[in-house]
Protein backbone atom coordinates (compact mmCIF):
# COMPACT_ATOMS: atom_id res chain seq x y z
CA UNK A 1 0.00 0.00 0.00
CA UNK A 2 1.31 3.43 -0.89
CA UNK A 3 2.06 5.83 1.91
CA UNK A 4 0.28 9.19 2.17
CA UNK A 5 3.45 10.86 0.96
CA UNK A 6 3.47 8.71 -2.17
CA UNK A 7 -0.19 9.27 -2.83
CA UNK A 8 0.51 13.02 -2.95
CA UNK A 9 3.15 12.60 -5.66
CA UNK A 10 2.15 14.54 -8.77
CA UNK A 11 3.71 12.90 -11.88
CA UNK A 12 3.88 16.30 -13.60
CA UNK A 13 6.30 17.55 -10.92
CA UNK A 14 8.76 14.67 -11.18
CA UNK A 15 12.14 15.40 -12.70
CA UNK A 16 15.11 13.43 -13.94
CA UNK A 17 17.39 12.13 -11.19
CA UNK A 18 20.89 13.32 -12.04
CA UNK A 19 22.94 12.05 -9.06
CA UNK A 20 23.10 8.37 -10.05
CA UNK A 21 26.60 6.96 -10.43
CA UNK A 22 25.35 4.00 -12.47
CA UNK A 23 22.18 2.05 -13.22
CA UNK A 24 19.47 2.47 -15.84
CA UNK A 25 18.03 5.63 -17.39
CA UNK A 26 14.51 6.72 -16.53
CA UNK A 27 15.03 7.27 -12.78
CA UNK A 28 13.08 10.28 -11.48
CA UNK A 29 13.04 12.38 -8.31
CA UNK A 30 10.29 14.26 -6.51
CA UNK A 31 10.33 18.04 -6.02
CA UNK A 32 11.83 17.82 -2.53
CA UNK A 33 14.69 15.60 -3.70
CA UNK A 34 14.03 13.22 -0.80
CA UNK A 35 12.63 10.39 -2.94
CA UNK A 36 13.68 8.63 -6.13
CA UNK A 37 11.23 6.88 -8.42
CA UNK A 38 12.96 3.96 -10.10
CA UNK A 39 11.36 1.92 -12.92
CA UNK A 40 11.52 -1.73 -11.91
CA UNK A 41 10.39 -5.28 -12.54
CA UNK A 42 8.00 -7.11 -10.23
CA UNK A 43 10.83 -9.27 -8.83
CA UNK A 44 12.45 -6.19 -7.26
CA UNK A 45 9.19 -5.09 -5.65
CA UNK A 46 8.73 -8.61 -4.27
CA UNK A 47 12.26 -8.60 -2.85
CA UNK A 48 11.75 -5.30 -1.03
CA UNK A 49 8.44 -6.43 0.41
CA UNK A 50 9.73 -9.85 1.48
CA UNK A 51 12.83 -8.33 3.04
CA UNK A 52 10.81 -5.82 5.06
CA UNK A 53 8.54 -8.58 6.35
CA UNK A 54 11.02 -11.40 6.96
CA UNK A 55 14.56 -9.98 7.04
CA UNK A 56 14.44 -6.67 8.99
CA UNK A 57 18.17 -6.80 9.73
CA UNK A 58 19.03 -6.72 6.03
CA UNK A 59 16.24 -4.21 5.32
CA UNK A 60 18.25 -1.69 7.36
CA UNK A 61 21.01 -1.99 4.76
CA UNK A 62 18.64 -1.07 1.92
CA UNK A 63 17.23 2.32 0.90
CA UNK A 64 13.94 2.97 2.68
CA UNK A 65 11.16 1.44 0.57
CA UNK A 66 8.04 3.61 0.42
CA UNK A 67 5.90 1.65 -2.03
CA UNK A 68 5.21 1.71 -5.75
CA UNK A 69 4.03 4.24 -8.33
CA UNK A 70 2.38 3.70 -11.71
CA UNK A 71 4.27 5.40 -14.51
CA UNK A 72 1.87 4.58 -17.34
CA UNK A 73 3.04 2.88 -20.52
CA UNK A 74 6.46 4.34 -21.39
CA UNK A 75 6.75 2.44 -24.66
CA UNK A 76 3.86 4.44 -26.15
CA UNK A 77 5.21 7.86 -25.16
CA UNK A 78 7.96 9.55 -27.21
CA UNK A 79 11.18 10.23 -25.29
CA UNK A 80 10.88 13.99 -25.90
CA UNK A 81 7.42 14.01 -24.33
CA UNK A 82 8.63 11.98 -21.33
CA UNK A 83 11.42 14.51 -20.79
CA UNK A 84 8.96 17.40 -21.01
CA UNK A 85 6.57 15.75 -18.52
CA UNK A 86 9.49 15.21 -16.17
CA UNK A 87 10.28 18.90 -16.39
CA UNK A 88 13.82 18.16 -17.52
CA UNK A 89 14.17 18.32 -21.30
CA UNK A 90 17.24 16.49 -22.59
CA UNK A 91 20.24 18.63 -23.48
CA UNK A 92 23.19 17.73 -25.67
CA UNK A 93 25.35 17.29 -22.58
CA UNK A 94 22.84 14.92 -21.00
CA UNK A 95 22.70 12.88 -24.19
CA UNK A 96 26.50 12.75 -24.28
CA UNK A 97 26.54 11.43 -20.70
CA UNK A 98 23.85 8.84 -21.43
CA UNK A 99 26.35 6.01 -21.67
CA UNK A 100 26.86 6.29 -17.91
CA UNK A 101 23.60 4.37 -17.51
CA UNK A 102 21.93 1.31 -18.97
CA UNK A 103 18.90 1.43 -21.27
CA UNK A 104 15.56 2.49 -19.82
CA UNK A 105 13.59 -0.46 -18.41
CA UNK A 106 10.33 -1.14 -20.30
CA UNK A 107 7.88 -1.15 -17.40
CA UNK A 108 4.82 0.72 -16.15
CA UNK A 109 5.75 0.39 -12.48
CA UNK A 110 8.34 2.10 -10.30
CA UNK A 111 9.47 1.70 -6.74
CA UNK A 112 9.60 4.80 -4.55
CA UNK A 113 12.77 4.85 -2.47
CA UNK A 114 14.71 7.12 -0.15
CA UNK A 115 17.12 9.31 -2.12
CA UNK A 116 20.49 8.33 -0.68
CA UNK A 117 22.10 11.58 -1.85
CA UNK A 118 19.54 13.76 -0.06
CA UNK A 119 20.94 15.86 2.78
CA UNK A 120 24.45 16.18 1.35
CA UNK A 121 25.75 19.52 0.11
CA UNK A 122 27.93 17.80 -2.52
CA UNK A 123 27.35 14.04 -2.61
CA UNK A 124 30.24 11.88 -3.77
CA UNK A 125 28.77 8.59 -5.01
CA UNK A 126 30.45 5.22 -5.71
CA UNK A 127 28.56 2.23 -7.14
CA UNK A 128 30.32 -1.13 -6.71
CA UNK A 129 28.73 -3.98 -8.66
CA UNK A 130 28.97 -7.28 -6.77
CA UNK A 131 29.65 -10.81 -7.96
CA UNK A 132 31.53 -12.63 -10.70
CA UNK A 133 28.27 -14.10 -11.97
CA UNK A 134 25.97 -11.22 -12.87
CA UNK A 135 22.80 -12.98 -14.03
CA UNK A 136 20.11 -15.15 -12.47
CA UNK A 137 18.85 -18.53 -13.61
CA UNK A 138 16.66 -18.30 -16.69
CA UNK A 139 18.74 -15.59 -18.39
CA UNK A 140 19.08 -16.09 -22.14
CA UNK A 141 22.30 -17.76 -23.33
CA UNK A 142 23.19 -14.67 -25.36
CA UNK A 143 22.91 -12.30 -22.39
CA UNK A 144 24.66 -14.74 -20.04
CA UNK A 145 27.57 -15.06 -22.48
CA UNK A 146 27.81 -11.27 -22.78
CA UNK A 147 27.86 -10.79 -19.00
CA UNK A 148 30.38 -13.61 -18.55
CA UNK A 149 32.62 -11.80 -21.04
CA UNK A 150 32.34 -8.54 -19.08
CA UNK A 151 33.20 -10.39 -15.86
CA UNK A 152 36.19 -12.18 -17.38
CA UNK A 153 37.64 -8.91 -18.67
CA UNK A 154 37.14 -6.92 -15.46
CA UNK A 155 37.59 -7.19 -11.71
CA UNK A 156 34.14 -8.78 -11.54
CA UNK A 157 35.84 -12.01 -12.53
CA UNK A 158 38.95 -11.69 -10.38
CA UNK A 159 37.62 -9.87 -7.28
CA UNK A 160 33.84 -10.42 -7.47
CA UNK A 161 33.25 -6.69 -7.69
CA UNK A 162 33.90 -3.82 -10.08
CA UNK A 163 33.48 -0.06 -10.10
CA UNK A 164 30.21 0.50 -11.97
CA UNK A 165 30.38 4.29 -11.83
CA UNK A 166 31.17 7.20 -9.57
CA UNK A 167 30.67 10.93 -9.13
CA UNK A 168 33.27 13.03 -7.28
CA UNK A 169 33.18 16.72 -6.33
CA UNK A 170 36.48 18.38 -7.30
CA UNK A 171 35.86 21.66 -5.48
CA UNK A 172 34.26 23.42 -8.44
CA UNK A 173 32.26 20.78 -10.28
CA UNK A 174 31.47 17.07 -10.33
CA UNK A 175 33.77 14.64 -12.13
CA UNK A 176 31.71 11.78 -13.56
CA UNK A 177 33.20 8.34 -14.19
CA UNK A 178 31.07 6.04 -16.32
CA UNK A 179 30.74 2.26 -16.41
CA UNK A 180 33.62 1.95 -18.86
CA UNK A 181 35.98 3.64 -16.39
CA UNK A 182 35.59 0.79 -13.92
CA UNK A 183 36.02 -1.88 -16.59
CA UNK A 184 39.60 -0.86 -17.32
CA UNK A 185 40.94 -1.90 -13.92
CA UNK A 186 42.61 -5.16 -12.97
CA UNK A 187 42.94 -6.75 -9.55
CA UNK A 188 46.39 -5.18 -9.30
CA UNK A 189 45.41 -1.56 -9.95
CA UNK A 190 41.74 -1.21 -8.92
CA UNK A 191 43.04 0.58 -5.82
CA UNK A 192 43.62 3.57 -8.12
CA UNK A 193 39.86 3.87 -8.56
CA UNK A 194 39.29 3.88 -4.81
CA UNK A 195 42.02 6.48 -4.35
CA UNK A 196 40.37 8.69 -6.98
CA UNK A 197 36.98 8.41 -5.29
CA UNK A 198 38.30 9.12 -1.80
CA UNK A 199 40.92 11.68 -2.94
CA UNK A 200 39.11 14.60 -1.19
CA UNK A 201 39.88 12.90 2.15
CA UNK A 202 43.61 13.03 1.43
CA UNK A 203 43.79 16.79 0.88
CA UNK A 204 45.62 19.10 3.35
CA UNK A 205 42.32 20.59 4.53
CA UNK A 206 41.13 17.30 6.01
CA UNK A 207 42.73 15.94 9.17
CA UNK A 208 44.19 12.47 8.59
CA UNK A 209 42.74 11.20 11.84
CA UNK A 210 39.23 12.36 10.89
CA UNK A 211 39.56 10.94 7.39
CA UNK A 212 40.63 7.58 8.82
CA UNK A 213 37.66 7.59 11.20
CA UNK A 214 35.28 8.16 8.29
CA UNK A 215 36.84 5.38 6.22
CA UNK A 216 36.75 3.02 9.20
CA UNK A 217 33.06 3.75 9.74
CA UNK A 218 32.30 3.11 6.06
CA UNK A 219 34.32 -0.11 6.27
CA UNK A 220 32.33 -1.18 9.32
CA UNK A 221 29.07 -0.82 7.38
CA UNK A 222 30.41 -2.97 4.54
CA UNK A 223 31.55 -5.61 7.04
CA UNK A 224 28.13 -5.49 8.68
CA UNK A 225 26.48 -6.28 5.33
CA UNK A 226 28.83 -9.22 4.82
CA UNK A 227 28.15 -10.63 8.27
CA UNK A 228 24.40 -10.50 7.69
CA UNK A 229 24.72 -12.27 4.35
CA UNK A 230 26.96 -14.90 5.91
CA UNK A 231 24.13 -15.73 8.34
CA UNK A 232 21.40 -15.92 5.69
CA UNK A 233 20.69 -17.75 2.44
CA UNK A 234 20.18 -15.59 -0.62
CA UNK A 235 21.13 -14.94 -4.24
CA UNK A 236 21.69 -11.32 -5.25
CA UNK A 237 22.91 -11.27 -8.83
CA UNK A 238 24.11 -7.86 -10.07
CA UNK A 239 23.37 -6.12 -6.75
CA UNK A 240 25.61 -3.23 -5.69
CA UNK A 241 27.06 -1.51 -2.67
CA UNK A 242 26.51 2.23 -2.87
CA UNK A 243 28.88 4.45 -0.88
CA UNK A 244 28.00 8.15 -0.49
CA UNK A 245 29.95 10.74 1.51
CA UNK A 246 30.06 14.52 1.78
CA UNK A 247 32.36 15.81 -0.94
CA UNK A 248 32.47 19.42 0.19
CA UNK A 249 35.58 19.57 2.38
CA UNK A 250 34.49 22.54 4.50
CA UNK A 251 31.07 21.01 5.17
CA UNK A 252 32.56 17.61 5.96
CA UNK A 253 35.07 19.12 8.37
CA UNK A 254 32.35 21.10 10.13
CA UNK A 255 30.15 18.01 10.48
CA UNK A 256 33.04 15.99 11.88
CA UNK A 257 33.82 18.67 14.43
CA UNK A 258 30.16 18.82 15.37
CA UNK A 259 30.10 15.10 16.02
CA UNK A 260 33.13 15.46 18.25
CA UNK A 261 31.47 18.28 20.20
CA UNK A 262 28.38 16.12 20.66
CA UNK A 263 30.48 13.37 22.25
CA UNK A 264 31.86 15.75 24.86
CA UNK A 265 29.01 18.10 25.80
CA UNK A 266 29.61 21.05 28.07
CA UNK A 267 28.87 20.28 31.73
CA UNK A 268 26.59 22.74 33.51
CA UNK A 269 27.25 22.56 37.25
CA UNK A 270 23.98 24.31 38.11
CA UNK A 271 21.10 21.87 38.51
CA UNK A 272 18.48 22.57 35.80
CA UNK A 273 14.92 23.51 36.73
CA UNK A 274 11.95 21.34 35.68
CA UNK A 275 11.09 23.87 32.99
CA UNK A 276 14.66 23.83 31.65
CA UNK A 277 14.61 20.04 31.59
CA UNK A 278 11.39 20.03 29.58
CA UNK A 279 12.77 22.62 27.15
CA UNK A 280 15.98 20.61 26.78
CA UNK A 281 14.03 17.40 26.13
CA UNK A 282 11.89 19.17 23.51
CA UNK A 283 15.01 20.50 21.79
CA UNK A 284 16.60 17.04 21.79
CA UNK A 285 13.46 15.48 20.31
CA UNK A 286 13.41 18.14 17.59
CA UNK A 287 17.08 17.51 16.82
CA UNK A 288 16.49 13.77 16.65
CA UNK A 289 13.57 14.24 14.27
CA UNK A 290 15.49 16.54 11.95
CA UNK A 291 18.91 15.03 12.54
CA UNK A 292 22.22 16.57 11.47
CA UNK A 293 23.23 16.37 7.80
CA UNK A 294 24.89 13.02 7.03
CA UNK A 295 28.62 12.60 6.52
CA UNK A 296 28.19 9.27 4.70
CA UNK A 297 25.77 6.48 3.79
CA UNK A 298 26.44 2.85 2.79
CA UNK A 299 23.58 0.81 1.33
CA UNK A 300 22.96 -2.29 -0.74
CA UNK A 301 20.98 -1.52 -3.92
CA UNK A 302 19.72 -3.04 -7.20
CA UNK A 303 17.65 -6.12 -6.46
CA UNK A 304 16.03 -6.90 -9.82
CA UNK A 305 17.73 -10.32 -9.73
CA UNK A 306 17.71 -10.95 -5.98
CA UNK A 307 15.85 -13.50 -3.88
CA UNK A 308 15.96 -15.17 -0.49
CA UNK A 309 16.94 -18.78 -1.11
CA UNK A 310 16.31 -21.13 1.86
CA UNK A 311 18.30 -24.33 1.52
CA UNK A 312 20.75 -22.97 -1.09
CA UNK A 313 23.38 -21.71 1.35
CA UNK A 314 24.98 -18.31 1.71
CA UNK A 315 25.71 -16.15 -1.31
CA UNK A 316 29.45 -16.62 -1.79
CA UNK A 317 29.23 -14.77 -5.13
CA UNK A 318 28.44 -11.54 -3.27
CA UNK A 319 30.28 -12.27 -0.02
CA UNK A 320 33.63 -12.65 -1.79
CA UNK A 321 33.10 -9.26 -3.44
CA UNK A 322 32.39 -7.61 -0.10
CA UNK A 323 35.53 -9.15 1.41
CA UNK A 324 37.67 -7.74 -1.41
CA UNK A 325 36.08 -4.30 -1.04
CA UNK A 326 36.98 -4.45 2.66
CA UNK A 327 40.61 -5.10 1.68
CA UNK A 328 40.60 -1.99 -0.52
CA UNK A 329 39.23 0.08 2.35
CA UNK A 330 41.86 -1.35 4.73
CA UNK A 331 44.58 -0.30 2.28
CA UNK A 332 43.23 3.27 2.14
CA UNK A 333 43.09 3.50 5.93
CA UNK A 334 46.68 2.26 6.17
CA UNK A 335 47.79 5.16 3.96
CA UNK A 336 46.43 7.58 6.54
CA UNK A 337 48.15 5.83 9.42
Amino acid sequence: MASSKEQSLDPSTLKSFSNAAAGHDGVLADESGEMVIKPCVQAEIDFYQTTQAEHPEFAELMPTFMGTLSLGAPASVPDAQVAQIAGDAATEQELAEKRLHGAKIATETAIVLENLTSGFKKANVLDLKLGSRLYADGTSEEKAARLDKVASETTSGSLNFRIAGMVVWNGQDFDTYDKFYGRKFSAENVNNGFETYFAPLFTPGVEAEKAAELLETILAEITKARHILERTESRMYSASVLIVYEGDGETLGSLMRGQEDKKTPRVDERAPTTRELKESEAEEEEEEEEGPPPTFKVKMIDFAHAKWAPGEGKDENVIKGLKNIEKQMDALIAKLG
